[in-house]
């Protein structure tokens, strides 16, 4: 019975992929991740449902920045931010 299973299992890893596991190119997977903000699954992501990602990480990266946590990002926390962050956000022209 085990033998009988393990082969199963083995076999079926040794299938060809079918199209539910495909392999997805970058630009697939970044389009698949921005489709999950569609909330109401109209197949589609309306300016409400964008909004409240942008809003979402908007507020994740205000509190990130205000590290003293009073509601409020003093230019010395800014300044640190910016200098943790900046090869994150920003890239030079060579």
């Amino acid at each position: 019975m085990r033998f009988t299973l393990f082969f199963l299992a083995f076999m079926g890893m040794m299938m060809p992929q079918t199209a539910t596991s495909e392999i997805l190119s970058a630009t697939d997977k970044i389009v698949e991740k921005f489709m999950e903000l569609d909330f109401d699954e109209s197949e589609g992501v309306s300016f409400e449902e964008y909004e409240m990602m942008v809003l979402q990480r908007m507020g994740e990266r205000f509190y990130e920045m205000d590290t003293n946590d009073d509601d409020e990002v003093s230019a010395e926390e800014y300044r640190a931010f910016w200098k943790a962050k900046k090869a994150q956000y920003y890239r030079p022209r060579r």
